[in-house]
């Protein structure tokens, strides 16, 4: 049976991808193990005893400024991410369309008891092929498994590090898939989504976004 999204998860305070390097005392990553060229993490309100440093706000925002993001809240600055896009449930209301407008008119809805703020996937291009292709696969099932399936709203942002002149460690292009756990219709915000945000979540989503051709 699948865990709450309060379970703690089962790694240790250190990755397992590399020496070194510690857990964000805000982020609840990859409890379904690994999966190539995919992962999910969970923005948590508390992690381990912290409190969350960032609001979900926020955290999208500096997705969307990944170079010479402006201060904190501001976000009239052209976005440096190399591409991004708003999908919304077929009943979601246009007037969320820009990130900004969608993650203030969430947050005022949020639960302050609920957890799970934010549900966000990583989701890597390979270099094989323009980075359009593999873009479009991602949007696909993005939208297919977050505003389809779900009736969630979902903002994504693709980074290509390697246009910034990152070291070579770290260029490989991506997209970050960021799920907002609350349904969106006509009649406004509706029920939390445990699912996204939950254990069950990790591997869920894994398999929708490989049916759907969008992880190698």
């Amino acid at each position: 049976m699948a865990s709450t999204p309060n379970r703690r998860p089962r790694r240790t305070a250190k990755t397992q991808r590399g020496a070194g390097k510690t857990w964000s005392p805000v982020m609840y990553m990859d409890p379904g193990g690994a999966t190539p060229g995919f992962s999910y993490g969970v923005l948590r309100r508390v992690y381990r005893g912290q409190p969350c440093s960032v609001t979900a706000s926020e955290f999208v925002r500096r997705k969307l400024y990944p170079i010479e993001a402006p201060p904190a809240g501001d976000w009239t600055k052209p976005f440096s991410c190399c591409r991004w896009d708003v999908l919304l449930p077929p009943a979601g209301g246009d007037e969320y369309m820009a990130p900004q407008r969608l993650m203030e008119a969430y947050e005022r809805h949020l639960l302050p008891w609920r957890q799970g703020l934010l549900c966000t996937t990583k989701v890597l291009q390979p270099l094989s092929e323009p980075l359009q292709s593999s873009y479009e696969r991602i949007r696909l099932a993005a939208r297919e498994a977050f505003a389809l399936r779900r009736n969630l709203p979902v903002i994504l942002v693709a980074h290509a590090p390697f246009l910034a002149g990152v070291g070579a460690g770290e260029r490989q292009p991506h997209v970050h898939v960021l799920g907002l756990p609350y349904e969106r219709s006509l009649l406004g915000w509706g029920a939390p989504n445990d699912e996204v945000t939950s254990d069950a979540g990790h591997l869920a989503l894994y398999e929708e976004f490989k049916a759907a051709g969008a992880v190698a």
